[in-house]
């Protein structure tokens, strides 16, 4: 049975060998969200992992650094080759551990196997060597070099996907890496370990090590790297600057959450602009950084929108990961289900309408299913928990807006900074927002889900540091040096007050 090796721990990826712990420090249950009594067993916690990972990283990078660049993208290629040949096992235990339908699966799956192309082109075009001619007989040379071994903390909602959009350029540019995937997918930490270590990266390059939330901040605080990329939340990223504060050579990338806005004004094509929402606030459960939770909507098309959307919203489909027919698959945990439901009590002591009610509900197997959820309201309030804070949750809300400059204006009243849309047929409506809204995505009649590899992704204010990924990740994964060259030392210069040699 595929799943009884899958899901059976092999310990971590160490030197190109999965090494099961000799000092366990804890373990990490494994669980299928939408199917809680069908897997049993625990993924060990090394003690010392951490520590063993990083010296082999340490011990490997020399090597790696100094390989060429075209040997550096054949090894990714052979990793992407390993990666398209186990697409559908990957596929499905990514939909296991997480929940998400296997179709959503296959989409991450598929943007893991762009991720290395788009890179090996477009991303390392970014930080190409440069020459220029200085002056006579001088040259400057403008070089990006690795940094070194750098540690990537995965996520639980694209476990492969976003682990894998770190760890491609990192490696392309010449740096080893140490992963911890989250503590909430294992399973597939372990298969895309297992991944790596069969496309041949020399040993040392890869290492994956299992841990939960306590590993993850001591390896992030460790003096032996070079740098922290991180995917998650606003507070954990919080945590992660201050462990670093006194290691001013570590880079620290910092993709955090969202609260992100959808503006949809009165000459929007509404069909167009509810699917997008509902789309938005849905998918992955909600589970996105990216998910739509704000809608500001024109009033004279408010109550048409909501209309829309709540039929949209009551029809989604629920199901298990491995039903074709489901839309929507369960939350992450026990703990993120009982979060939706203090977010309903929360919107409800907040004055908020209830259009779609929402929350836990019965699904077909035993798990942490809920109902999405849709509010309606009748003022902003820059201090509501519930218009504020970030519940990563399929919840959203709609308020009408007497004008674009409204709308625009409080797409910008929150204290993040990913994403915002705005559905509108004028390009001046949308190229006002451009320049006003301070995101690090700004969509035009699109989804506020959806990023492409192809551009930068990444977050201003609470979102992020300015360290935006998808295709500019390699730039965050080097760092700049300036050559002044002479081919043949020019003649000595003078200069008033100052000795010749001889």
């Amino acid at each position: 049975m595929a799943e009884t090796s899958d899901f059976a721990p092999r310990g971590d990826l160490i030197d190109r060998q999965f090494v099961l712990p000799e000092r366990v420090a804890g373990e990490i249950a494994l669980e299928d969200p939408g199917d809680i009594h069908a897997l049993r067993g625990a993924f060990p916690i090394g003690a010392d992992s951490a520590e063993r990972a990083i010296a082999s990283a340490r011990a490997a990078w020399p090597a790696w650094r100094d390989a060429s660049s075209e040997s550096r993208a054949a090894h990714l290629r052979r990793f992407g080759d390993a990666i398209r040949a186990d697409a559908e096992r990957l596929a499905g235990v990514i939909a296991t551990e997480v929940g998400k339908p296997v179709w959503e699966a296959r989409t991450e799956v598929q943007a893991m196997l762009a991720k290395i192309d788009i890179t090996l082109s477009q991303g390392l075009e970014l930080v190409a060597e440069r020459e220029f001619a200085l002056g006579p007989g001088q040259t400057g040379r403008w070089r990006n070099s690795a940094r070194g071994v750098l540690a990537v903390l995965g996520p639980f909602n694209f476990p492969g996907h976003l682990v894998h959009g770190h760890v491609v350029p990192a490696l392309a540019t010449g740096n080893c890496v140490v992963v911890k995937p989250s503590e909430q997918t294992p399973a597939t930490g372990q298969l895309y370990a297992e991944l790596a270590r069969r496309c041949g990266l020399p040993p040392g390059v890869v290492n994956v090590v299992q841990g939960d939330g306590a590993a993850g901040a001591r390896l992030a605080a460790h003096p032996g790297l070079d740098g922290v990329l991180f995917t998650g939340s606003w507070s954990v990223g919080r945590r992660i600057l201050e462990a670093t504060l006194d290691q001013p050579w570590k880079l620290v990338a910092l993709e955090m959450g969202g609260k992100n806005g959808v503006l949809v004004c009165a000459d929007a094509d509404l069909d167009a602009a509810a699917t997008a929402i509902a789309f938005g606030a849905c998918v992955t459960a909600g589970q996105r950084c990216s998910a739509t939770s704000r809608v500001f909507a024109q009033r004279s098309i408010a109550d048409a929108l909501c209309e829309k959307l709540a039929r949209l919203f009551r029809g989604i489909a629920i199901g298990h990961s491995s039903d074709p027919g489901a839309f929507m698959g369960p939350l992450i945990s026990r703990a993120a289900r009982e979060r939706h439901a203090r977010v309903l009590e929360l919107a409800a002591a907040e004055g908020a309408q209830a259009l779609v009610a929402g929350g836990p509900c019965e699904g077909p197997r035993p798990g942490h299913y809920v109902r999405p959820s849709l509010h309606r309201l009748r003022a902003h309030d820059r201090a509501s928990r519930y218009q504020s804070e970030e519940h990563f949750l399929p919840d959203a809300f709609v308020l009408a807006v007497d004008s674009t400059d409204e709308g625009i204006a409080l797409l910008d009243a929150t204290d993040f900074g990913l994403v915002a849309s705005v559905f509108t047929r004028d390009r001046a409506i949308y190229e006002r927002a451009a320049r006003t809204l301070r995101v690090g995505a700004l969509n035009w009649n699109a989804a506020t889900v959806g990023a492409s590899s192809k551009l930068p992704f990444g977050g201003v204010k609470r979102s992020g540091n300015d360290r935006p990924a998808g295709a500019m990740s390699t730039l965050y994964c080097t760092f700049p040096q300036a050559n002044l060259e002479h081919e043949q030392a020019p003649p000595a210069a003078t200069w008033p007050g100052f000795p010749t040699p001889e």
